[in-house]
C-alpha cells in the first residue's frame, strides 16, 4: 500500500517513489508477503523497521541495482503483505519462508530496526538462510511479558493515524526519527513511507517487539555479522544500542555519524558505502 497520491507530497517525491519497480507478492506459508525487487547478481534483502515497508529503501534500489539484486519486502501487515500475530517466532517463520520461496543463493540480509531483530532471529538458527548479517539500528527487544498492555506511545500513534489520517502520522513520526537539522528531501521521504502504514500492522509489528527477546539468540550467530548505530538516533536509547554492543562482542560496530533512525533517507550515499564493502566480504567455508 503507498500513500495516497492526492496528498500534499512534493513532485520531486511522489517521482521518485513511481520509479519503484512494481511490488510482487508470492506466497509464503498459505499467506501474500509483498515485495520489490531490481537488479541482478548477489540478493541483498532489505527488511524495514516500524514506520517503514519496502517503500523505505527507494534509494538503495536505485543506488545498489546496478551491482546487486536488491530485494525489499513488507512485512506481515505492511504493504500488501498478510496481518499476522505478535509473535516473534511466527514472523521470523514468514521470513524463512520468503527467503526459501524466491531461492536467494549467497544472501546479505540487512535488517532495520525492527528488521533487526527478525534478521538477528534467523541468523542464529543452525544452519541459517543467509551469509552476512547487517543489523541498523536495532535492540534486543523489550521482553515484556505477554499480558502486558499496548504502551502509551502505541495507543497515541494508533489514534492519530486513524483520526488524524495517514499524511499527519507521516509527518508527525518522520519528524521524531531523523536527525536535526535534516534535508527536508530526506524527511519527507520518511514521511511518505510512514504514511503507508496500516494501523492493524503497526499494531501487531510494535506488540511483537514489546514481547520479544533476542539476548539468548546473539551468542548463537556464527555468521560474518555487522551492527550499525546511528550516531544522533533519537528512536533507538543509548542503554539500548550499549545492550547490543555487549551483546554481540563478534560483530563489527559501525556508527554512522550525523544521522538519526532512517541512516537510509538521511545519508543513504553514506549508508552504502558502509553496505558496499560487505557486500564483497569472503566468506568463511560452510
Amino acid at each position: 500500500m503507498s500513500p495516497d497520491a492526492t496528498l500534499s507530497w512534493s513532485p520531486s517525491v511522489t517521482d521518485l517513489m513511481q520509479q519503484l519497480p512494481e511490488r510482487r507478492s508470492i506466497d509464503v506459508n498459505g499467506l501474500p508477503i509483498s515485495y520489490r525487487d531490481k537488479g541482478t547478481g548477489q540478493p541483498i534483502l532489505f527488511l524495514h523497521g516500524l514506520l517503514g515497508s519496502a517503500d523505505s529503501w527507494v534509494l538503495q534500489m536505485h543506488g545498489l541495482s546496478a551491482k546487486a539484486r536488491v530485494i525489499a519486502w513488507d512485512a506481515p501487515g505492511y504493504g500488501q503483505s498478510a496481518d499476522m500475530e505478535p509473535d516473534l517466532e511466527m514472523f521470523a517463520e514468514q521470513l524463512r519462508g520468503f527467503i526459501n520461496a524466491l531461492a536467494l543463493p549467497s544472501l546479505t540480509l540487512v535488517g532495520h530496526s525492527m528488521g533487526g531483530t527478525l534478521a538477528a532471529r534467523i541468523a542464529a538458527d543452525p544452519v541459517p538462510l543467509l551469509d552476512r548479517l547487517v543489523i541498523s539500528c536495532s535492540h534486543a527487544g523489550y521482553g515484556e511479558p505477554a499480558d502486558t498492555p499496548p504502551s502509551e506511545k502505541l495507543v497515541e500513534r494508533i489514534h492519530i493515524l486513524k483520526q488524524q489520517g495517514a499524511e499527519a502520522y507521516g509527518r508527525s513520526r518522520a519528524t521524531h526519527m531523523v536527525a536535526h537539522p535534516v534535508d527536508p528531501f530526506a524527511l519527507e521521504l520518511a514521511a511518505y513511507v510512514a504514511a503507508g502504514t496500516r494501523a492493524d500492522g503497526l499494531y501487531s509489528a510494535t506488540r511483537m517487539l514489546q514481547f520479544a527477546d533476542l539476548r539468548p539468540f546473539y551468542k548463537q550467530i556464527r555468521l560474518p555479522t555487522w551492527i550499525l548505530f546511528g550516531g544522533a538516533d533519537p528512536v533507538v536509547r543509548p542503554d539500548l544500542s550499549a545492550e547490543l554492543k555487549s551483546l554481540t562482542p563478534q560483530a563489527t560496530h559501525i556508527t554512522l555519524p550525523n544521522v538519526g533512525h532512517a541512516p537510509y533517507l538521511e545519508d543513504a550515499e553514506g549508508y552504502e558505502a558502509v553496505l558496499a564493502p560487505i557486500l564483497e566480504t569472503s566468506l568463511p567455508s560452510r
